[in-house]
């Protein structure tokens, strides 16, 4: 009893209830109205609202999972592309409707097995995802066995008492109980079906436990790929400030973020090569008055050189730092290169 009625010792979940309840109402409030704009706006408000209902259902069952305070929503909850794998539940809700659609033309039977066998599949396909943040792997047969053994006969409680719960409340819709009353005794079901197997699943210490497999890492072409976006935003964001009369600005942004990086060598030499496809190579090359000087102090001899003889070759007139001068002449010194001594000395 006290697991069924977790969800109200928590404020946090009652505003969150709450909050998604009257939410989905302004969607079909807007669905109501007469004409294409209203239909356009409930489908758009839902887009975004859909999503995050099963994504904060998702954080409430890790969070019971591991024994923490329920999370209240976010911003961030709304936002599409953030952590993909927290939409995963859609695909489960995708796959209930269009097996019930599928079926339903072979009788009741048959889509009251189904809804049987996923309602004892879903909470374990949920809670592999929720432990490993891998959709692949909440969708692994052998992984979802695997949460059946390791939790039990506990783990069946969750979608029993779902089950009973779900039949008394048709029970109570027949016998014409209050629309609202319906409506949010099956959000509060729903949440239930998430915090019951949290609950199993803190229980038996599985979040901790289950040797189920490891969460999907993104690859290192993906991390490259990432990065290279960042740089871009970085980069465009500098060329604002900069266009804007504002060089100063526009560096201090780049430099900022070059900090921030595992590797400043590789990313200043980005940065660089950037700045030179932009319509005026003038700011790269006062860019590289600073870059040089981070070469010279440690000791980056080739790609110093290399860097002087693309800035002579952009512009002869180039010159490093006042500061930075005689370290570049016995640099080119050094390694004989008299075709770069001869253009810093004119």
């Amino acid at each position: 009893m006290r697991e069924i009625a977790y969800p109200l010792t928590s404020m946090a979940i009652v505003m969150a209830m709450l909050f998604f309840w009257m939410m989905f109402n302004v969607a079909k409030l807007l669905a109501s109205m007469p004409g294409f704009i209203g239909v356009i706006l409930a489908l758009a408000l839902l887009f975004f609202l859909t999503p995050a209902y099963f994504r904060y259902l998702l954080y409430l069952l890790e969070a019971r999972a591991n024994g923490q305070q329920a999370p209240v929503p976010t911003g961030e909850m709304f936002a599409l592309t953030n952590k993909l794998w927290s939409l995963t539940p859609l695909v489960l809700v995708a796959l209930l409707i269009w097996g019930v659609i599928f079926l339903s033309d072979y009788g009741f039977i048959l889509v009251l097995l189904y809804g049987i066998v996923f309602l004892l599949v879903a909470p374990a396909s949920l809670a592999i995802l929720a432990i490993t943040h891998s959709p692949i792997e909440s969708l692994n047969p052998w992984a979802i066995g695997r949460m059946f053994q390791v939790c039990g006969q506990p783990y069946f409680a969750a979608p029993v008492i779902v089950a009973v719960l779900a039949f008394l409340l048709a029970l109570l819709n027949s016998m014409g109980a209050p629309k609202f009353i319906i409506e949010l005794c099956t959000n509060y079901l729903t949440i239930l079906m998430f915090t019951l197997t949290g609950g199993v699943l803190h229980m038996k210490g599985v979040a901790f436990n289950v040797d189920i497999g490891p969460p999907l890492e993104p690859t290192e072409k993906e991390i490259a790929g990432n990065l290279e976006k960042e740089r871009k935003k970085v980069a465009n964001h500098a060329y604002g400030f900069i266009s804007r009369g504002n060089r100063e600005g526009g560096f201090a942004h780049i430099m900022d973020w070059i900090q921030k990086e595992p590797d400043v060598h590789e990313a200043s030499a980005w940065f660089f090569n950037a700045m030179m496809q932009w319509e005026s190579k003038e700011t790269a090359l006062f860019y590289a008055q600073t870059y040089i000087s981070h070469l010279l102090h440690h000791d980056e001899d080739m790609k110093a050189l290399k860097l002087i003889s693309v800035c002579l070759h952009a512009s002869p007139r180039w010159k490093p730092k006042a500061e930075d001068r005689e370290h570049v002449l016995e640099l080119v010194k050094k390694y004989q290169r008299d075709d770069l001594l001869a253009s810093l000395r004119n």
